[in-house]
């Protein structure tokens, strides 16, 4: 604000430079002198400033002074600087100058102590964009309105001010009338609330008509501009919030008395000196007014202004509002000694403990309060803070780059979900690199208890570190700090500490103290929040270390806020009704709402009920909202959210084990507290007889934690209505109970356990056969038998097959290849070798038929198969229903394909045969078997892959993507999702990972990017072990990816590259144009973006879980309805009608069977579907659910319903333009000799609609063109 006082600040300044004072005294006159404290305003004129001059003041500048005239900001640039700068450009043409010692500085230390050159320029370019505008334009405005505000609010006693009289200024007409004479506070706040409609914003319980103390409105003593702002550390917030201009505004001395921290009087004195600041404010500039309480605290409450467009003070292009925050003097009357953490300032009504023992209760929330409330702490926190900024050079951009990253991840302000307890944190960040740079103090040996370490209180980092290593030190901090088990105290002001250290450990919350020995900074703060902060260093740390990747976007741009895919398990608690089943009515007063305390106290309760199920507990909610003025209360919270994170090694057990019989009885009755009826005594099978609670589950285990919360609360807080998108999810992988109970009289049906049994079985069996050779491997390759298909088995026994409708009729098949000992008697001729095959599935057939009562085995051959292919396997249907489709693997059939294609003497048609039997030889024999391998070493490694491919599997079929993505691909795109570096922590639920993969594709940038999935590494790692891939294979990958995308720029094969260690091309998978083409792509990314949206606003209200799986028809040119009473697999729609097979069932002749072989894997949609892709591929794209899918979606190829001239073997269907006949619905070609004269034709889509309806006959229902 230098340039806003001219010469006689600068006068101001060299006289206080010339003539040193104690920083006690320089602050007490700052307080103290009216006009001088028109300075303490100027700190926001430069706090936005980028320059290394900014965020440092000169040595010989006193921390008094700089408080005074707030010089945060740059100075001007030194003419004789600028002339040494011109002399220092080379002049001479043609000769470049070398590099100065200062560029030679900045090349080094870009190399070594930055990531990466472009990491550092990453940061550069960070930094400005998230600080203040510094440019004089831009904050002339809010500097002439601060010194206005306080030329006002200094004069406020007079009935008009100066600016007034002088009209100096455009204020408004109507000037507050200052209450002379003291009042009680209750008429105090009628006259405000009546002449001013200014309500005031006591704290509860609020003064009432028999209060003693009175009440008179006085100037403020001083104000001062303090936090981040005046600290120039000040970063946008999420969610476009403003920056925030924090003014202290002292309330006059004769106001308070002594005893005003009992009761919260000073709360209520604050809060009625705040009022009558709205009102004198209201009554004079044009701005905006409101209430705010930080966390629904309202002993927190300050007056935020806000610029209004056009007016005489309109900083609106700062993006600032300026938060009033009364505190006390610095001569307050109120004792120090009422701020220790062991104080009890607060009373209530007489009960049976008597009023003796309540003052004993500390009430250590409340005297935070008070102390945070205080102008002393408040400047000496300043000067800390300033002098952190002068004796580290990167202190103010480190601190700045760690609260972007904590923003990113909601520990701070916004209108998303944000973790509770940092809401008002922003100065802590700062305070945590300032510790970890000058480190703490040597703490007494009778107070080093809680497991305290000396060596991490007293661990610093280097002065000279750039903002980045400081950053990444604070990073590693918080990665292995247990602010349970290790408290922190920083180096104080005084020399020692103002409260004895153990004081503040009986606590028993987070630690973590100021350098004035008179605040936790982490007073309010939840363990769950702090271990949920852990976690995320941790996550970010590892994703720093991949040096060979892109960092910076996942570390400093991208939004982790979002709560479905951040925690496994998100509950939504309704308050409404809420009622503890222990309350305390200090600690009620102590926390300031009765809300607040059920928050605390469910985060306790579920701690001690999750224990290590869970890593961490975390209550989450949108930034406390303001309010008008008019409105005393802040709005109460009617639910709130509560995220965990889970421990899979723990998370998912069937027993809690508590105490033991013999333990002492305080104990037993705690645990029987705790769990009430659930609650139960056991011996088990070491003997033990322990106290415990079961927690039965008849299938999935996840949902175990789940329900272990919904206990505690209802038990506990009286809380019914609890709302969870886990459960909702699961049924989307399900098939109706109606239709399986029709399947099997079994009350347990199926499931993936029962079919590795049946697999298991049908090897044993094969191996007890009398065959030729030995089998020395049976390689499973179906999705059932490797966790990832989006239903579990449901066997149909074949006993009842014939019961039941055409629409549940559906027998899966598993594939699986057999692998016998090797023998020189196979012939080298491939057609022998398929012969030979046929006479072992023969053999396999009838031992089957033979040795197990029931079954049915037989041959199956593939029509469209060359002689030299792979083309026969045995289908065995088990008696119970499952069914197993088998093929034999020889290692010779590669070498003699080869071989085959590499001679020159062999027909042109004979080496197409040849490689079309290569290409499917490796596929079946090689890539399958491998493939499934390893995503069974996935589905191991984490618990929640398997849930959550089944329902991005289900995702991509719902929107009729079935037939255009392999499932493999599926596959290795979650893979990718739980094995990258990925900044948040791995998913350990389905609906967790579904909502990171749907994210995830939203965003993924497929043309420039590909997926490098580290898949066969993790085979016999720790599930903690990150695996990384070797250079020399991300070289090839990328190679391989440049190399795809210059031969196929169009992206009409495989537009998703997805590359493992053992395809790095990342073309297993789309051979044959089975991969997503970039139509194809382009439609997963918007509606992936959509799925989001959905997400992210269904939270707020009711998340309509299959909204996400209802897929709109609108955009498709016709769609094919089909007959869902024959389609097998019609139980499988997201929606399906269950009185299709309920009702058809009364219509079943129950005496009749069917004694063939059944039909196992025929989908009659998917054969149709099959044949129109054969037949119409170049014509139309047709996309189908093949999970009980009705609808055929159709879109005509553009390029081919243009006009175009007459020719012979166009390809299609063609008619004359402009000529048909009608028909019906349809339209039929006439091409009459006039019309092919004219030479053109276009495409006859009503005669290809007719010869669809025919090939579809009896399966299609009708086909419906759309109409845009």
């Amino acid at each position: 604000m230098a340039r806003l006082k001219g010469k006689s600040n600068e006068k101001n300044v060299s006289k206080t430079q010339n003539q040193p004072q104690k920083r006690g005294e320089r602050i007490r006159h700052s307080q103290k002198n009216g006009r001088a404290d028109a300075m303490d305003l100027d700190s926001p004129s430069g706090s936005g400033s980028e320059s290394e001059d900014e965020s440092t003041t000169d040595a010989g500048s006193s921390d008094g002074e700089m408080i005074k005239s707030g010089e945060f900001h740059a100075k001007k640039d030194d003419p004789e600087e600028q002339t040494q700068n011109k002399d220092n450009k080379a002049n001479v043409q043609g000769v470049r100058a070398l590099p100065s010692a200062q560029e030679l500085k900045e090349i080094f230390e870009a190399s070594e102590l930055y990531q990466s050159n472009t990491f550092k320029l990453q940061i550069d370019d960070l930094l400005p964009s998230v600080s203040p505008k510094s440019s004089q334009t831009s904050r002339a405005p809010l500097d002439a309105f601060l010194l206005a505000l306080h030329e006002h609010l200094m004069n406020s006693a007079n009935a008009t001010s100066s600016r007034t009289k002088k009209s100096k200024s455009k204020l408004k007409n109507t000037v507050w009338q200052v209450p002379h004479s003291p009042q009680s506070p209750i008429a105090l706040a009628e006259a405000l609330l009546l002449e001013s409609n200014i309500a005031v914003p006591f704290p509860s319980p609020a003064p009432t008509n028999d209060t003693k103390w009175t009440f008179k409105y006085l100037p403020p003593e001083s104000i001062v501009v303090i936090g981040s702002w005046a600290a120039n550390l000040s970063v946008k917030h999420q969610d476009k919030a403003d920056f925030g201009v924090d003014i202290a505004v002292a309330i006059p001395t004769e106001l308070l008395q002594e005893k005003d921290y009992l009761n919260d009087r000073y709360f209520h004195k604050r809060a009625l000196y705040l009022a009558c600041l709205a009102a004198s404010i209201k009554s004079a500039f044009s701005v905006d007014l409101e209430y705010d309480s930080p966390i629904d605290d309202i002993r927190m409450s300050c007056l935020v202004l806000r610029p209004q467009k056009g007016s005489e003070y309109d900083w609106t292009k700062m993006h600032a509002c300026i938060r009033i925050i009364p505190v006390q003097p610095a001569d307050s009357p109120i004792p120090g000694s009422r701020i220790a953490p062991t104080s009890s300032n607060l009373r209530i009504a007489a009960s049976a403990t008597g009023s003796e023992a309540q003052m004993t209760i500390p009430t250590p929330h409340s005297n935070t309060l008070l102390a945070l409330s205080q102008m002393q702490t408040q400047t000496t926190h300043l000067i800390a803070i300033h002098n952190f900024s002068t004796s580290i050079p990167q202190f103010a951009p480190a601190a700045r780059l760690l609260r972007v990253w904590a923003n990113q991840r909601g520990f701070g302000k916004g209108k998303v979900d944000c973790v509770r307890g940092f809401e008002n944190m922003g100065a802590w960040w700062g305070w945590l690199i300032g510790y970890l740079v000058e480190g703490g103090e040597r703490l007494p040996i009778n107070a080093a208890s809680k497991g305290l370490s000396k060596k991490k209180t007293l661990a610093r980092l280097g002065r000279g570190l750039s903002s980045y290593q400081l950053f990444r030190g604070a990073l590693d901090f918080l990665s292995h700090h247990d602010f349970e088990q290790e408290p922190v105290f920083m180096k104080t002001v005084a020399g020692e500490h103002k409260f004895p250290p153990s004081s503040w450990l009986s606590t028993k919350r987070p630690v973590f103290i100021d350098p004035t020995s008179t605040i936790n900074l982490l007073e309010g703060v939840p363990l769950g929040s702090l271990n949920l902060l852990r976690l995320e260093a941790t996550q970010a740390l590892k994703v720093l270390d991949r040096t060979s990747e892109e960092t910076f976007s996942p570390t400093f741009l991208v939004d982790l806020r979002e709560p479905c895919s951040r925690f496994d398990v998100l509950l939504t608690v309704n308050l409404d009704g809420v009622q503890a089943r222990v309350e305390d009515g200090l600690e009620i007063l102590d926390r300031g709402s009765y809300i607040s305390f059920v928050t605390s106290s469910i985060d306790n309760v579920l701690r001690r009920a999750l224990g290590n199920r869970v890593k961490a507990i975390v209550t989450i909610h949108p930034t406390s909202p303001g309010r008008p003025i008019s409105q005393s209360q802040p709005s109460s919270r009617s639910s709130l959210k509560l995220g965990l994170v889970l421990d899979p090694d723990h998370a998912f057990r069937l027993i809690d084990r508590g105490p033991a019989v013999d333990a002492p009885q305080p104990t037993i009755d705690e645990f029987r507290e705790l769990w009430g009826d659930k609650a139960e005594l056991r011996r088990f099978a070491d003997g033990s007889i322990v106290e415990c609670v079961v927690w039965e589950s008849e299938g999935d285990r996840t949902e175990i934690p789940t329900r272990i919360v919904k206990h505690v609360l209802a038990r506990h807080f009286n809380i019914k209505k609890i709302r969870e998108v886990q459960s909702a999810f699961g049924q989307l992988t399900e098939q109706p109970r109606s239709a399986l109970r029709l399947m099997s009289e079994s009350s347990t049906i199926g499931g993936y356990k029962s079919a590795m049994q049946a697999f298991d079985e049908l090897v044993k069996t094969i191996k007890g056969m009398d065959l030729p050779l030995s089998l020395v491997a049976c390689l499973p390759c179906a999705e059932e038998l490797r966790y990832t298909s989006v239903f579990g088995s449901s066997p149909i026994p074949l006993n009842r097959l014939h019961r039941l409708p055409e629409c549940i009729k559906y027998i899966p098949v598993y594939d699986a290849v057999l692998q016998f000992e090797k023998s020189a008697r196979w012939p080298d001729d491939l057609g022998a070798i398929q012969k030979l095959k046929l006479a072992w599935f023969e053999t396999i057939a009838r031992e089957f038929t033979n040795k197990l009562d029931g079954s049915h085995a037989r041959i199956a051959m593939d029509a469209l198969a060359s002689p030299v292919e792979d083309g026969a396997a045995v289908e065995v249907v088990l008696a119970t229903g499952y069914a197993f489709r088998l093929r034999i693997y020889h290692d010779r059939e590669k070498f003699l394909l080869e071989r085959a294609i590499e001679d020159k003497t062999l027909q042109p048609f004979q080496r197409m045969d040849a490689e079309r039997g290569l290409a499917v030889h490796t596929q079946r024999f090689l890539d399958s078997p491998r493939h499934h391998s390893a995503i069974v070493n996935v589905h191991r490694r984490h618990p929640g892959f398997s849930p959550a491919v089944r329902l991005v599997k289900r995702w991509f079929a719902a929107h009729l993507l079935s037939n255009t993505i392999p499932p493999e691909l599926i596959e290795l795109l979650c893979a990718y999702v739980f094995l990258r570096p990925d900044p948040q922590v791995t998913p350990n639920t389905g609906s967790t990972g579904f909502a990171r993969t749907i994210s995830f594709l939203s965003n993924w940038d497929w043309r420039r990017e590909y997926l490098a999935v580290p898949l066969y590494g993790i085979a016999g790692e720790d599930a903690t072990k990150d695996i990384l891939l070797s250079q020399d294979t991300r070289k090839s990958m990328s190679a391989a990816f440049e190399e795809r995308r210059t031969r196929d720029p169009g992206m009409n094969s495989g537009a998703w590259h997805i590359a493992t260690e053992q395809d790095v091309t990342g073309v297993w998978w789309c051979k044959d144009g089975r991969g997503p083409v970039s139509m194809i792509a382009d439609r997963v990314t918007a509606l992936a973006k959509a799925s989001v949206q959905v997400i992210q606003h269904g939270l707020d209200s009711s998340l309509n879980v299959k909204a996400l799986f209802h897929h709109p028809m609108d955009g498709y040119d016709f769609v094919i309805h089909l007959e869902p009473s024959v389609l097998p697999r019609y139980a499988q729609n997201v929606l399906p009608d269950e009185t299709l097979w309920t009702s058809s069932l009364k219509n079943v002749n129950i005496q009749a069977g069917d004694s063939s072989s059944p039909l196992v894997g025929f989908d009659p949609a998917r054969e149709l579907l099959e044949d129109l892709q054969r037949v119409y591929g170049d014509t139309i794209a047709f996309f189908y659910d093949y999970l009980g899918g009705t609808v055929i979606g159709c879109s005509w190829n553009p390029l081919v319903r243009q006009a175009k001239p007459f020719r012979a073997l166009l390809g299609y269907s063609m008619k004359p333009e402009g000529s048909k006949k009608v028909r019906g619905n349809l339209s039929i070609a006439r091409m009459s000799p006039e019309a092919v004269s004219k030479g053109h034709v276009v495409l006859n889509e009503d005669a290809i609609l007719c010869e669809i309806s025919r090939m579809g006959l009896g399966l299609i229902k009708e086909i419906v063109k759309q109409t845009f």
